[in-house]
């Protein structure tokens, strides 16, 4: 598996919230596209906005890494933040998943 890790470092937790919202809207709609096996984005009350996604195809994780640079450059036209970026191989990872087994219909 392969993973790709980034960070943003906002001046202000309210930008990076409005920041959140804009990553979650731009990369959730190519979460089946890119057969993304995961994908988190999280905000700390440091005002940093993590991104974490992971794939069982390298060349899906090239792709996104396309998607992120054009992400960048949006949030960089209406913020001011530093940037961690970096890709690596998945030694370990344990998501326990939902799963209904029934459906019940009245």
């Amino acid at each position: 598996m392969y993973s790709k890790s980034v960070t943003y470092k906002f001046t202000s937790f309210t930008s990076a919230k409005i920041a959140a919202g804009h990553c979650t809207e731009y990369l959730s709609r190519h979460v089946v596209k890119l057969e993304m096996s995961s994908l988190t984005i999280t905000v700390s009350k440091e005002s940093e906005v993590s991104v974490s996604a992971n794939f069982d195809d390298i060349g899906n994780l090239k792709k996104f890494d396309g998607l992120i640079s054009s992400l960048v450059s949006e949030l960089r036209d209406a913020f001011d933040f530093k940037e961690n970026n970096k890709s690596s191989v998945c030694v370990f990872n344990y998501q326990k998943e939902t799963v209904v087994d029934t459906v019940k219909l009245n």
